[in-house]
């Protein structure tokens, strides 16, 4: 199988300067200096109820990243433009090099065909409105959020002798997250981190970073919180996807999901990870 890749990624986009299709919206005064912006989903996959919806952002084929960023959606499934809800959009990519996105978090009600007009406000460019198309679909593919996380056995340090190499690429140690599989973690009390990256394989390039993030929170809370670091391939050398990955129904890389004490699917998040936004996030999770 093919090296999973993340639908839609800023890497990917400056790698192949792709351009999506989309609607534009012309601006209301002629840009200081030339300009070709391009808005891009970072999200996989959309589905009903709340949803991390990340974008990207890309003017003259470089990251944005200070940028002011508005977003309202459109519930298009009745084939009327129908406005629904409307909210800024912070950036996040302290550690992500051009593979920061801008992040919202959106609540929608139906399945089908949906849409979002995003507004970039940026210094020394006069505001540009791009109209972009997305799905959303009925049920999650992958763990929803509220759904018991499945018990997966993955293999942890003492399955394998010790050998951190032979079940993670990361080159820095990151043996707490290797301990406990999930099917232990989600059933002994405590709360749980889980990962699934691949740090020396990841064609988005924010796995290792998003290990980095995960590992920091270990060295503070393993005491309190399981950490898990899920690899993506079980094999480094034909890279076949990993089993975890195929019972979690996940086909891009990296994933980070909060679990909480009876094993309930809290938070889901895809695609790089910055502390900026996760250690909110965990400490919320945690109670503090």
């Amino acid at each position: 199988m093919k090296r999973i890749f993340i639908i839609g990624m800023i890497v990917a986009a400056l790698a192949s300067a792709c351009r999506a299709p989309e609607k534009t919206v012309a601006p209301t005064s002629t840009p200081s200096a030339p300009s070709a912006l391009e808005v891009l989903l970072a999200n996989s996959r959309n589905v009903v109820g709340p949803n991390r919806f990340a974008l990207g952002v890309v003017r003259d084929g470089n990251s944005v990243k200070d940028a002011q960023v508005h977003l309202q959606f459109f519930d298009l499934t009745s084939g009327q433009a129908v406005a629904t809800q409307e909210m800024d959009a912070p950036y996040y990519g302290d550690n992500l090099g051009q593979a920061g996105v801008y992040v919202a978090h959106a609540d929608f009600k139906q399945a089908g065909a949906w849409g979002v007009e995003v507004t970039v406000t940026q210094a020394g460019y006069a505001p540009e409105a791009k109209r972009l198309a997305f799905d959303v679909l009925a049920q999650d593919p992958s763990p929803g959020i509220g759904a018991l996380a499945p018990r997966t056995k993955n293999l942890t340090l003492s399955d394998v002798g010790g050998d951190r190499a032979k079940i993670c690429s990361a080159l820095e140690d990151d043996s707490l997250l290797h301990r406990v599989s999930i099917a232990e973690a989600v059933t002994n009390g405590k709360p749980t981190v889980i990962l699934f990256a691949t740090p020396r394989f990841c064609a988005t390039r924010t796995c290792g970073p998003s290990l980095q993030v995960v590992t920091s929170l270990a060295q503070n809370y393993a005491d309190r919180v399981n950490f898990i670091h899920v690899e993506v391939y079980k094999n480094f050398e034909t890279f076949e996807v990993a089993d975890a990955m195929r019972e979690w129904n996940l086909e891009t890389e990296p994933w980070l999901f909060f679990v909480d004490r009876d094993g309930k699917i809290v938070a889901k998040f895809e695609g790089g990870i910055t502390a900026k936004e996760i250690v909110p996030a965990f400490l919320k999770f945690i109670g503090g």
